[in-house]
């Protein structure tokens, strides 16, 4: 449902006091009608529609915290969120912070977590026979390659 602006709660309460219904003034608003009736209610209580000033919530960790972040990032570049988080979590015991807490603070410095892939490193006879391989179809004509043409190995 949309927030209303300040400019339409004034035509709402206009309306109201207008003598339009409260259903009328929720369909026109496309609001429902206790929205209208919330609306009138802060009105007359406070003198005002302006909206309440809203509580902030705090960050969870300091600049130096975000800065040692960010550093060790740099340093390692396949560092995962969870480690990190757990280096964090060592020093600062009374209030832990969460990985995505440590995403958010990479974000904002425009870096990632990443996260080394998992392959089966390759023994000394398997890159030698690769390296086999490919000097050996290193000279094959183009058309193989790409697949756009049939190629007629006779």
């Amino acid at each position: 449902m949309p927030r209303l602006k300040e400019n339409e709660r004034n035509q709402l309460i206009g309306m109201i006091c207008g003598g339009v219904s409260v259903s009328t003034v929720a369909h026109h608003f496309n609001v429902t009608r206790r929205t209208v009736y919330v609306t009138l209610q802060r009105e007359r209580a406070t003198g005002s529609q302006k909206d309440r000033p809203r509580r902030l919530s705090r960050r969870k960790t300091t600049d130096r915290e975000d800065t040692f972040i960010r550093l060790s990032h740099l340093r390692d570049r396949f560092k995962t969120a969870g480690q990190t988080t757990a280096e964090i979590n060592n020093i600062r015991q009374n209030n832990p912070i969460s990985k995505w807490t440590v995403l958010r603070r990479l974000k904002t410095c425009g870096l990632r977590a990443r996260r080394p892939a998992c392959r089966t490193r390759l023994t000394p006879y398997n890159i030698r026979n690769r390296l086999d391989w490919a000097r050996i179809h290193s000279f094959w004509p183009r058309q193989v390659w790409n697949n756009r043409e049939p190629y007629d190995f006779r």
